[in-house]
């Protein structure tokens, strides 16, 4: 029961970290248009963090 404990915690900063990856993305994305110059970096970057927090959203309640 300790390990299930550990490893949710775990999934729960990877949520926690992926969010602020794309919440940072967000905020270059809409800084950078406002110049009309899109970096399909940060679009790759939130998407990357969109699937992880999904992810790991999934194996949490898979966990439950």
């Amino acid at each position: 029961m300790k390990m299930i404990n550990k490893t949710k915690r775990q999934l729960e900063l990877a949520t926690s970290f992926w969010i602020g990856i794309g919440l940072m993305s967000i905020i270059n994305v809409w800084k950078v248009t406002e110049n009309k110059h899109a970096i399909t970096y940060s679009w790759i970057m939130f998407g990357i963090a969109v699937i992880a927090v999904m992810t790991c959203t999934i194996l949490i309640k898979i966990k439950k």
